[in-house]
């Protein structure tokens, strides 16, 4: 198993040491240990590398009150397994304040059966609803969970007066979810399921699933993939020329994506369940002056998972803002956030939900010369 551990600085920067702007004045200096479980390498490795962008930025903007951020990053492959043990290995040191995960679902709820038995707070990646409900006491998801997702999906099918749509869900914990939460949500909103079509995160072929998702004929297809899948589905449904419109999970649009199909110009048109942060335009209030920000720090346009990784940097600023900084301290601070303003919608948790963001925060939305407007 490849190990990398990246002190004094944030994973894919420069830097060899930051000292963040300072917010409010606190008794508390120096650092601020962050120990980062992350898919540096492998399948999900694209959206990792976006989350850190997402979070740099945050760093240099903005920081975090009164404190030095120093991460500690390990690389689990994007293999359950490994984020496990590599989880159990970070949290047992008791040096580190707080972990990420910057890994996918399967590999979160992994580590999330440890959660508790190290009492270090955690800020996680992954959508699968069961991050966030039933709350382990440390750990805090950020994104919605798929019901959320699969809600804000049925109610556009619904307005667009769809009938049938066609799915194809990966084999792991999110795609699982995705698919049980469209089957349950159909009847309620008017629309069966036509196809139902799974796959590996690991397959390189998707020729049989689109080909009889293709002859099934649905109004609209949903997919579940992410990372490399998402980047191989797309250039097949491409090739194979389906003309039935595609909506892919927001984590399946990266900077990686774009690079790996040709450019930005050849994902028009495809949609996508993303937040807020993801839209170019019609953003206001804070959502709006962080989207501004993320676009000027990174030179670019942002994607789904740079806005991830913004919002895990205001989560960490507010929780140390209103703590000690000691590992209670932050899990308390945590726990007590509502409707915090983020870059992709209100934050908030409860003793009973450790969720995060909700439907509140989601839209359908298309790309446009590689930005995501609106879907009409």
């Amino acid at each position: 198993m490849t190990e990398m551990v990246t002190r004094r600085g944030l994973l894919f920067t420069s830097a060899a040491a930051m000292t963040l702007r300072l917010g409010p004045a606190r008794a508390e200096t120096g650092d601020f240990n962050v120990g980062v479980v992350a898919s540096v390498t492998g399948p999900f490795a694209a959206p990792t590398k976006d989350t850190f962008d997402g979070l740099n930025a945050w760093v240099k903007v903005h920081g975090v009150p009164g404190r030095k951020l120093v991460t500690h990053t390990v690389d689990d492959e994007t293999n359950p397994v490994n984020a496990a043990n590599l989880f159990r290995r970070v949290a047992g040191d008791p040096s580190i304040n707080l972990v990420y995960l910057f890994i996918n679902s399967t590999s979160a709820m992994a580590a999330k059966s440890f959660a508790s038995e190290f009492k270090v707070p955690v800020i996680s990646g992954g959508g699968a609803d069961s991050l966030g409900r039933p709350a382990d006491p440390w750990l805090f998801k950020v994104a919605p969970a798929n019901r959320d997702y699969m809600i804000a999906l049925s109610r556009y099918i619904q307005k667009k007066g769809y009938r049938k749509l066609g799915v194809m869900y990966s084999n792991d914990t999110f795609g699982q979810y995705d698919h049980s939460n469209l089957k349950d949500l159909a009847p309620q909103y008017g629309y069966s399921l036509a196809a139902e079509e799974v796959f590996s995160a690991d397959d390189t072929n998707f020729n049989a699933q689109l080909t009889r998702l293709r002859v099934a004929a649905p109004d609209l297809i949903y997919s579940s993939a992410s990372g490399r899948a998402a980047i191989l589905s797309f250039r097949q449904y491409k090739q194979l020329g389906i003309k039935i419109p595609l909506v892919d999970t927001g984590s399946g649009v990266s900077a990686a994506f774009f690079a790996a199909i040709g450019g930005p110009k050849d994902a028009d048109g495809l949609m996508s369940m993303t937040q807020l942060g993801s839209l170019s335009s019609g953003q206001t209030g804070k959502s709006g002056e962080y989207y501004s920000e993320l676009k000027q720090e990174l030179g670019r346009t942002p994607v789904f998972f740079n806005a991830f990784g913004w919002d895990v940097g205001v989560i960490t600023g507010a929780a140390l803002a209103g703590s000690d900084g000691s590992r209670q301290g932050i899990r308390d601070a945590i726990e007590k956030l509502h409707d915090l303003p983020g870059l992709n919608g209100p934050i908030s948790y409860s003793p009973e939900d450790h969720t995060g963001q909700d439907s509140r925060s989601i839209t359908v939305a298309k790309l446009v010369d590689g930005a995501f407007v609106p879907a009409d």
